[in-house]
Protein backbone atom coordinates (compact mmCIF):
# COMPACT_ATOMS: atom_id res chain seq x y z
CA UNK A 1 0.00 0.00 0.00
CA UNK A 2 1.22 3.43 -0.58
CA UNK A 3 -0.24 7.23 -0.56
CA UNK A 4 -0.08 9.49 -3.49
CA UNK A 5 0.60 13.50 -2.98
CA UNK A 6 -3.20 13.52 -3.83
CA UNK A 7 -3.99 11.68 -0.31
CA UNK A 8 -5.72 8.82 -2.38
CA UNK A 9 -4.07 4.76 -1.01
CA UNK A 10 -2.98 2.42 -3.81
CA UNK A 11 -3.96 -0.96 -3.10
CA UNK A 12 -2.21 -3.99 -4.14
CA UNK A 13 -4.81 -7.26 -4.71
CA UNK A 14 -3.03 -10.10 -4.21
CA UNK A 15 -4.76 -12.77 -5.84
CA UNK A 16 -6.74 -9.97 -8.18
CA UNK A 17 -3.00 -9.25 -10.38
CA UNK A 18 -4.35 -5.65 -10.12
CA UNK A 19 -3.41 -2.42 -8.20
CA UNK A 20 -6.30 -0.52 -7.32
CA UNK A 21 -6.39 3.06 -6.37
CA UNK A 22 -8.99 4.49 -4.04
CA UNK A 23 -10.46 7.85 -1.87
CA UNK A 24 -9.93 6.96 1.56
CA UNK A 25 -12.17 9.31 3.13
CA UNK A 26 -15.37 7.35 0.28
CA UNK A 27 -13.74 4.26 -0.52
CA UNK A 28 -14.91 4.66 -3.55
CA UNK A 29 -12.36 2.82 -6.26
CA UNK A 30 -10.85 5.48 -8.86
CA UNK A 31 -8.54 3.89 -10.77
CA UNK A 32 -7.61 0.19 -11.35
CA UNK A 33 -4.27 -1.01 -13.18
CA UNK A 34 -4.52 -4.97 -14.46
CA UNK A 35 -1.54 -6.50 -14.50
CA UNK A 36 -2.57 -9.84 -16.62
CA UNK A 37 0.91 -11.69 -16.45
CA UNK A 38 1.12 -12.56 -12.92
CA UNK A 39 -1.92 -13.18 -10.02
CA UNK A 40 -0.44 -12.74 -7.05
CA UNK A 41 0.68 -8.79 -6.61
CA UNK A 42 2.08 -7.92 -3.45
CA UNK A 43 3.01 -4.48 -2.88
CA UNK A 44 3.56 -1.14 -4.57
CA UNK A 45 5.14 2.42 -4.34
CA UNK A 46 6.02 5.28 -6.46
CA UNK A 47 9.35 6.22 -7.00
CA UNK A 48 11.40 7.58 -9.66
CA UNK A 49 13.55 11.45 -10.04
CA UNK A 50 9.83 12.76 -10.12
CA UNK A 51 7.97 10.46 -7.91
CA UNK A 52 5.69 9.70 -10.78
CA UNK A 53 6.79 6.09 -11.29
CA UNK A 54 4.06 3.35 -9.86
CA UNK A 55 6.44 0.16 -8.58
CA UNK A 56 4.99 -3.16 -8.56
CA UNK A 57 6.06 -6.31 -6.70
CA UNK A 58 4.92 -9.44 -7.62
CA UNK A 59 5.38 -13.08 -6.17
CA UNK A 60 6.26 -16.31 -7.07
CA UNK A 61 5.00 -18.12 -4.37
CA UNK A 62 1.52 -19.50 -3.17
CA UNK A 63 0.61 -19.14 0.59
CA UNK A 64 2.79 -21.53 2.12
CA UNK A 65 5.22 -22.94 -0.92
CA UNK A 66 6.55 -21.94 -4.71
CA UNK A 67 3.66 -22.18 -7.45
CA UNK A 68 3.27 -24.63 -9.09
CA UNK A 69 5.75 -25.57 -12.39
CA UNK A 70 2.02 -25.61 -14.18
CA UNK A 71 1.32 -22.11 -12.76
CA UNK A 72 4.70 -21.17 -13.76
CA UNK A 73 4.77 -21.87 -17.31
CA UNK A 74 1.48 -20.01 -17.71
CA UNK A 75 2.71 -16.26 -15.59
CA UNK A 76 6.52 -16.81 -16.04
CA UNK A 77 6.85 -13.60 -15.23
CA UNK A 78 5.93 -14.12 -11.14
CA UNK A 79 8.15 -12.69 -9.03
CA UNK A 80 9.21 -9.52 -11.14
CA UNK A 81 9.15 -6.07 -10.40
CA UNK A 82 7.19 -3.75 -12.48
CA UNK A 83 7.14 -0.24 -13.63
CA UNK A 84 4.21 2.05 -14.28
CA UNK A 85 4.08 4.99 -16.18
CA UNK A 86 1.90 7.90 -17.47
CA UNK A 87 -0.26 7.30 -14.49
CA UNK A 88 -0.80 11.25 -14.15
CA UNK A 89 -0.26 11.54 -10.67
CA UNK A 90 2.86 11.58 -8.23
CA UNK A 91 3.68 10.14 -4.93
CA UNK A 92 4.32 11.61 -1.27
CA UNK A 93 7.86 12.41 -0.48
CA UNK A 94 9.18 9.98 2.20
CA UNK A 95 8.97 10.47 5.66
CA UNK A 96 12.06 10.64 7.73
CA UNK A 97 11.80 9.95 11.19
CA UNK A 98 14.50 12.13 13.14
CA UNK A 99 13.85 11.08 16.76
CA UNK A 100 15.76 8.46 19.35
CA UNK A 101 15.50 5.39 19.24
CA UNK A 102 15.49 2.72 21.93
CA UNK A 103 17.45 -0.56 20.99
CA UNK A 104 16.23 -3.49 23.17
CA UNK A 105 17.93 -4.69 25.21
CA UNK A 106 18.35 -8.67 25.46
Amino acid sequence: MTMDAEDKLWVACLFAGKVARYDPETGQRLQCIDIPSVPRVTSCCFGGKGLDELYVTTSAYGTDKAISSEELEKYPLSGSLFRVTGLGVKGRNAHIYEGKVDYLKM
